[in-house]
C-alpha cells in the first residue's frame, strides 16, 4: 500500500510541477536562493564549509544557480554524478562548473568525467546537503523520485557533520509523505515563502 501510494503521490506532484507558470518561476527561484543562503550563513549553529547542490532537470526543479554562485564565494560547492544504479558520488566543481556538465543517466546534467575531484569526507568540515524531493511534509518526510540516490548517500554519509536541507516549492509541502524505514528525513525544509526547522 505505501509504495502504491508514492507512486499515486510522484505522479500527482509531478503533473503539478510541470505546469508550473514560467514567469512565477522566474522570481521565485531567486526567493528560495535566498531563502538557502540565508540558512547556510545565518541560522545554523556552527559554520558550513561545504555545500553539496544540484542542477535543475526536471520539470518544476528548483534551479540553485544563485546559490551555486554566492556559495563559491566562500565555500567548497559540489555537484552530484551517478556512479551505478542507485548510487552518486559528489565532484567538487568551480566557476567554470556550468561549461562542464554531461548529461548522464535518466538525461540528468552532471559533471563530466575528468571535471573536480570528489567529495572527501576525510578533508571536509561542515557540510550542508541540498535535497531535492518531490514533496516534504513537516516531520522533515521527504519523497523522492524512486531511485533512492540521495536515501543511500546520506545513509552512507552519516556521521558526517552534516545538516540536510530540502529545497522546493511551498506547494510541494504536504501534510503526511508515505515513507519506508529507511527514507532519510531532513533537517530544515526550504521554499519560496520561508524555512521550517524540524524538531528532533
Amino acid at each position: 500500500m505505501g509504495q502504491q501510494r508514492k507512486k499515486e503521490m510522484r505522479q500527482d506532484m509531478k503533473r503539478v510541477l510541470s505546469n508550473l507558470d514560467k514567469r512565477w518561476q522566474s522570481v521565485a527561484h531567486m526567493e528560495v536562493c535566498r531563502q538557502v543562503i540565508d540558512i547556510i550563513q545565518r541560522e545554523v549553529e556552527s559554520p558550513i564549509t561545504d555545500v553539496l547542490a544540484w542542477v535543475p532537470s526536471f520539470a518544476g526543479e528548483v534551479d540553485l544557480a544563485g546559490v551555486i554562485a554566492e556559495m563559491l564565494k566562500t565555500k567548497r560547492v559540489y555537484l552530484p554524478r551517478v556512479v551505478g544504479i542507485g548510487a552518486m558520488e559528489f565532484v567538487e566543481i568551480d566557476s567554470e562548473w556550468a561549461l562542464n556538465l554531461d548529461k548522464g543517466a535518466h538525461g540528468v546534467l552532471q559533471p563530466r568525467c575528468g571535471y573536480g575531484e570528489v567529495l572527501d569526507g576525510s578533508r571536509i568540515g561542515r557540510l550542508a546537503v541540498l535535497v531535492p524531493g518531490v514533496a516534504f511534509d513537516p516531520r522533515g518526510a521527504r519523497l523522492g523520485r524512486g531511485g533512492g540516490f540521495y536515501d543511500r548517500f546520506l545513509e552512507r554519509t552519516k556521521n558526517i557533520d552534516m545538516l540536510t536541507i530540502g529545497v522546493c516549492w511551498s506547494m510541494q509541502v504536504v501534510p503526511r509523505v508515505p515513507t519506508d524505514p529507511h527514507d532519510v528525513h531532513v533537517d530544515w525544509i526550504c521554499h519560496e515563502d520561508g524555512v521550517v526547522r524540524i524538531s528532533a
